[in-house]
């Protein structure tokens, strides 16, 4: 509730996206369903994990499996137009898992953004195989928690949608990027 709140303060269109709910964040689809516009940040499997998400989808998971844990997702989160992953390394890069993922979202009418944890993603592969757009994140902006650094990788956005006329930029909610953005305003 209190990063919710943090990034409504700014004012500014910023799209959050939630992890579904788990002991560590109980409130995150209810969060989200207040909001008028979400994603859901999907746990997926990565190479190497510092604290893995209670329900990670993994690679070698069946159809059934990831569907199941699309249905909850999309139950859970009722308007969730986008989904993109938290982690995932591993599992972006396993054709047969990201087929099985889009598929599933597909029947629920969810689309999906990479938010490219491994340059090896399979997501862009898939998605020219279906004959659909490829989105995915431009850059990171907090890689490192510094705020003038945070808001160097801002302008690198500015200057990427002013060329191709949209960019994506994913950040978290720590108080060095909310201060970036904060800083950042005007130029956006």
């Amino acid at each position: 509730a209190h990063d919710v709140q943090s990034i409504k303060s700014l004012k500014m269109p910023i799209t959050m996206s939630f992890l579904p709910p788990s002991p560590a964040h109980p409130d995150s689809a209810k969060l989200a369903n207040k909001e008028k516009v979400y994603m859901v940040h999907l746990p997926l499997e990565a190479m190497h994990f510092s604290a893995e998400e209670p329900i990670t989808l993994r690679v070698g998971d069946s159809k059934a499996v990831i569907e199941e844990r699309i249905n909850e997702v999309t139950s859970l989160f009722p308007r969730v137009y986008y989904v993109n992953n938290h982690t995932g390394s591993r599992f972006t890069s396993d054709k047969t898992s990201v087929m099985n993922l889009i598929k599933a979202l597909d029947k629920k009418g969810v689309g999906f953004l990479d938010s490219r944890t491994t340059a090896q993603t399979k997501v862009p592969e898939v998605m020219a195989s279906l004959g659909r757009p490829y989105i995915a994140r431009d850059l990171f902006l907090d890689h490192e928690a510094d705020v003038e650094y945070i808001q160097k990788q801002i302008h690198k956005a500015i200057a990427k949608a002013k060329e191709h006329g949209s960019a994506i930029a994913i950040g978290h909610p720590r108080k060095e990027t909310l201060k970036a953005l904060k800083n950042s305003k005007r130029a956006l």
